[in-house]
């Protein structure tokens, strides 16, 4: 049964802490920014900065322009930026669709979290304004009164202790000893003959060829995946540099071709979970597609990337979900 994860309406509260200008869509894409402020350093987000922690800096920054837009359109005095107001809505449009991908993988991310057990996880996620299903919240309430009767167990074993009487320890008895009248003629036990340095060489050789001989099982990254792993930490080094730089259009173009890369290795590890790797093929169509937008489609980088991921995203994803539905 699929988990789904549902948004906290609550516009009355915020509206006041976000642009005025266009805030019927505006609204929701800062209400995520948000949300995910309070869930981006959780552990299964600490390898996939790209997700979260790159649509919270693209939004704050888009949120700054509509403050601006703002105060321009309030004062009389100052002439009104229509290019900026274009760029803003341009952003809005990109942030939504980033958000409703952010929104997909997340469903994803929480049915894997409750399948592992790792409600710590999913306490903070609730607790950032998201709504977990209801099988979810009672397993968590389950959870939540083991952990506090465990810590009561504790503290009451804890006092136990400090009230238990201290042990007596015995007196001991010194045994008499009786002194032999005669002096008993006693051998000393013959003394064990120790290896010489030559066995001692041959030993450790022994040894050594055993230790050899045990097969050591390696698993190996296909090349491909190594590429990409290599790939990706050069995106993202240069996508922290960018951010310093505050430059914002080419910011968007690596956040897409980014993720599309995080992507592709999703894909090459689920070679054989047809699932898995049809719905990596799918966020990686996505991210592609938003590509084009933020990159541009004559792009140099674009068009190497759409390349690469061409041969996926028609025969490759049809199998992937013919095999996922079997």
């Amino acid at each position: 049964m699929r988990l789904i994860l549902l948004f906290i309406i609550t516009l009355s509260t915020y509206a006041s802490e976000f642009p005025l200008i266009f805030s019927s869509a505006g609204d929701e894409v800062y209400k995520s920014m948000q949300r995910y402020n309070h869930i981006k350093d959780l552990a299964i987000y600490q390898d996939r900065p790209e997700l979260l922690e790159a649509y919270c800096m693209d939004a704050n920054a888009t949120m700054q322009k509509g403050f601006i837009l703002d105060k321009m359109k309030d004062d009389p005095e100052r002439e009104f930026d229509k290019n900026l107001l274009k760029e803003y809505a341009r952003d809005l449009r990109s942030l939504s669709a980033q958000n409703e991908l952010i929104i997909s993988q997340l469903d994803d991310d929480v049915g894997e979290l409750y399948e592992k057990g790792d409600f710590e996880s999913l306490k903070k996620i609730n607790e950032a304004g998201f709504i977990l299903s209801t099988k979810m919240m009672v397993s968590m309430k389950k959870y939540e009164d083991k952990k506090e009767l465990e810590s009561q167990l504790k503290k009451i074993n804890s006092q136990e202790l400090k009230t238990l009487p201290k042990p007596v320890v015995p007196t001991p008895v010194v045994p008499v000893v009786q002194v032999p009248t005669k002096v008993d003629i006693i051998e000393k036990p013959k003394a064990q003959e120790l290896p010489s340095v030559e066995q001692e060489k041959v030993q450790v050789q022994e040894a050594l060829v055993e230790t050899k001989s045990v097969p050591v099982k390696k698993t190996q990254k296909s090349k491909e995946i190594v590429y990409y792993e290599t790939t990706l930490a050069a995106l993202k080094e240069e996508l922290y540099i960018l951010r310093e730089s505050q430059e914002e259009a080419k910011m968007a173009c690596l956040n897409d071709i980014t993720a599309t890369n995080y992507w592709m290795i999703k894909v090459l590890e689920n070679r054989q979970d047809a699932c898995e790797r049809a719905s990596a093929i799918r966020q990686m169509k996505s991210y592609d597609k938003a590509a084009a937008s933020s990159c541009g489609r004559s792009s140099l980088r674009y068009v190497e990337w759409h390349g690469r991921i061409k041969p996926y995203v028609g025969k490759k994803l049809f199998e992937a979900e013919a095999g996922c539905n079997q």
